[in-house]
């Protein structure tokens, strides 16, 4: 089976490109492909577990189901520095990562998906 890796730049709830990520690797799941996911950017707030979404989608319970699934979940330390968000506020099963890391998914996937801006 192929594995897809997904790139996510944008902030959780200013746009849909993690849930459109998210809908993408639980297909992706259920067909027995193998999912990465990496925050970049803005995208890395959505790891954070503290997220408190009433009436919202929760962003991050949705990233730690896919955790949870076996999907490789990393987001990029600088960027989580810069933002505020440490190791500890991660989902379970989140990484935090590099850009070096985010090469060595995007070295192992057979297809990139990117949402940037």
């Amino acid at each position: 089976m192929s594995q897809l890796c997904f790139v996510v730049q944008t902030g959780p709830y200013t746009y849909q490109n993690l849930d459109t990520a998210y809908g993408l690797a639980k297909a992706a799941l259920a067909k027995g492909h193998g999912v990465s996911l990496f925050l970049y950017i803005d995208g890395v707030v959505a790891a954070n577990k503290n997220i408190d979404a009433p009436g919202e989608r929760n962003l991050a319970a949705m990233l730690q189901e896919l955790a949870d699934a076996g999907v490789q979940v990393a987001a990029c330390g600088a960027c989580s520095k810069f933002r505020g968000v440490t190791e500890e506020m991660y989902i379970d099963g989140a990484e935090m990562g590099s850009l070096v890391d985010m090469a060595d998914m995007l070295q192992e996937a057979d297809i990139l998906v990117n949402f940037g801006f």
